[in-house]
Order: C-alpha cells, then structure tokens, then sequence
C-alpha cells in the first residue's frame, strides 16, 4: 500500500512537472507576454527562468562498536542522497531528494515538494520536507560535526530511538509558511520564521488519526555571525509501538508537545551550535541538550568536539530506570578530526563514549568518507 501511494505521488509530480512546463513554453510563444513580473506577485514570467540543478552526497562509514564486553565492526554505505531541483516560472521551486541507499523502499522518497515564493519574506511549501523543528534537523548531515547526530536530536525529532512514532527521518507531510523579514545593510535577514501544519506521521504515510500537527521555528539574527532560535511542535500522535517509558500503548492517540531553543554562532576559526529541548508524550516528560564545537586547525583540517544528553522520562528514579531493559538516560561525548578535501567533500573520524545511567556503557569509532557534488 505504501509503495502504491509512493508511485501514485510520482505519477501527480510528473503530471504537475508536465504541465508547467507547458506553461513555460506557452509563455514562449507570446501567450503568457502580457503578465509582466514587476507588477504581479506571482511572478509569472517566461520560459527563459526555467533552470535544472541536480546535486547530493554519499557518505561511506566503517564504525567499530565495544559493548557489553562485545565488539563489532562493518563497513556501510550510509547516505547516498540526490536533490533535483527545478525552477520552470520565476517563482515556483520544485525539489525531490532520494535517499538511494535506504534498504528501505518505503523510505527512500525522502522529500517532494512544491514552493511558491511570493517575495523573500513569505514562500508557501506543500508536500513532504524536513520539519520546522530544531536546528540540528534542518542541517544538512553532510555538514554535520557528529557524524551519526545527537542521541536527543533522534529521539525529539522522530528520527529515531522513539518507538511511538519510529523512523521519520525528521520529515512529514503537510503545508507550510515561510520566509526571511527585515533586510539589513549587511544584506542578513533579522527574522526567519517558519509555520506549518503536518500529518504527523512521517514519511511517505498517510494521516493515521483525525488530528494534525503545528510545528514552528523563529530565527532571530542579531548579528551576521550569530543565530538564535526556538522552536515547538503540538500535535497529538498514534503510537505504532507501546512506549517503554510510559503508559502509552500501540495504536493509542496520544498529546506530542515538544519546544526548543538554541543557537549558532561562527567566529573567526570557531563554529559553535546548541540547543536545549523538552518533550511530552502524554504525562511522560524528556528533556535533551546538545553542545557541538569545530575548530579549524590549519587548511581544512577541523577538532570536533560534541556533548549530548537525552533523559526519556525525567520522572524515573534511577532505580526505576534500572528495571527497564530499554537506556532511559544517557550522556554522549565525541571527539575527532575531519578534514575539508573540497567544499563538502570530506574524510572523518571521531571516537564516542556513551555514559549510560543505566544499562552497559559504549564505546564507538566510526570514520566516514563524504563525498558531494
């Protein structure tokens, strides 16, 4: 069923594709020569601002992993990502990315979307994108420091490690607003806002209860080398998994809040970014914080320094926690090197200890090569 729907959204695309581009040739023809640009929003122009671009980037990772007095090592092929884009009229973006390497089918659709771009300050997307939820998730991996993302970032955003909504890959489907506010005379924009409402249940799925969910971002620039942020999501959810950490059991609704702040700040040799976040899912609370550092050395050689905390239930006692097999609270501290071969062409290795309140430790070195065109 689900690839079902996969193919039937490729097959709109492609009519919708079609049909612009007839667009852009009818204006061609003189049909569309009355509708001038500067007097119409819209922006309906002629075929000369039609534009293709295809880009991505793959990254390949051997990690070694000792826990439990036990101790793996593989070779993956983790991302291997391709972003079309095209612009048929002035205004319009359209933009899909594909994750090629997802075992996955079902999963590796990862964004298809349509942008309406009125003026800088507002753009309305529909289809299926990142979430306008915490820095770390609108950042790219392949310019990510910790090179499998934070533990808390994971959990809060639905990537990963939260069984009531499983692996959403930070993303959904739904309408959104978006823009950048107040030009400067550094060229920065002050304000950068972002409002959407989502299905709230990830990829490439359809709606699994009547509720949708409102996820929103500010972003306010005081300084060209410094961005603050919160962000919140309130949506209530339809556990596909009993929770580990509370009373929620599968196929229950249940009230998903989560709110955010943070900020990323660049100076001189120096990149910096941090967020702190709260979670419900139903009366259970969790909480997480990252800090993330990278210092260039010299050329294109960088230190990566990162801690992560994430508590999954902040009303466990640590004995209570102890009774669970599943890791409730966990601090994560990496350290490493990469080094910048050629824009975001890069080689890494770091080494990450897992502080678990609960349950064995781990330790984990993983090395990736990325490459990106």
């Amino acid at each position: 069923m689900q690839i079902r729907y996969l193919l039937i959204m490729i097959k709109r695309l492609f009519l919708i594709v079609t049909a612009l581009i007839a667009m852009a040739v009818a204006s061609n023809a003189g049909v569309l020569d009355s509708v001038k640009v500067s007097t119409n929003p819209l922006g309906v122009s002629c075929g000369e601002n039609f534009s293709f671009n295809l880009t991505g980037y793959a990254q390949m990772h051997y990690e070694l992993t000792s826990e439990d007095g036990k101790t793996t090592n593989d070779f993956q092929v983790k991302k291997v990502i391709l972003i079309g884009n095209m612009r048929v009229v002035k205004r319009l973006l359209m933009s899909v990315m594909v994750d090629v390497a997802n075992s996955r089918a079902d999963r590796r659709l990862q964004e298809a979307y349509a942008q309406w771009e009125f003026w800088p300050e507002l753009k309305v997307r529909i289809g299926q994108y990142k979430q306008p939820f915490m820095l770390e998730n609108l950042c790219s991996p392949s310019l990510l420091g910790e090179l499998n993302m934070t533990e808390g970032t994971k959990y809060m955003c639905g990537i990963g490690g939260d069984p009531l909504q499983g692996a959403m890959a930070g993303r959904d489907i739904g309408l959104m607003v978006t823009g950048d506010a107040f030009r400067l005379a550094d060229g920065r924009r002050l304000l950068g806002y972002s409002l959407g409402v989502f299905n709230g249940c990830g990829l490439n799925m359809r709606d699994n209860n009547s509720a949708k969910d409102v996820i929103g971002m500010l972003q306010v620039r005081p300084l060209k080398e410094l961005t603050l942020t919160t962000s919140f999501i309130l949506g209530r959810g339809h556990a596909i998994e009993a929770s580990p950490y509370g009373d929620i059991e599968k196929d229950q609704n249940y009230n998903r809040r989560r709110w955010s702040i943070g900020a990323e700040a660049a100076v001189d040799r120096l990149k910096l970014r941090t967020e702190y976040t709260r979670g419900w899912n139903g009366d259970v609370k969790s909480q997480a914080f990252y800090a993330e550092a990278a210092c260039r050395l010299v050329g294109g050689l960088e230190a990566v320094a990162v801690f992560d905390h994430l508590n999954r239930n902040t009303a466990l006692t640590t004995e209570q926690q102890r009774e669970l097999t599943n890791y409730t609270s966990t601090c994560n501290y990496t350290i490493g090197l990469q080094y910048w071969i050629w824009r975001r062409c890069r080689v890494a290795s770091q080494y990450i200890y897992s502080d678990r309140k609960t349950g064995p430790d781990c330790h984990q070195w993983v090395t990736q090569v990325q490459f990106a065109f």
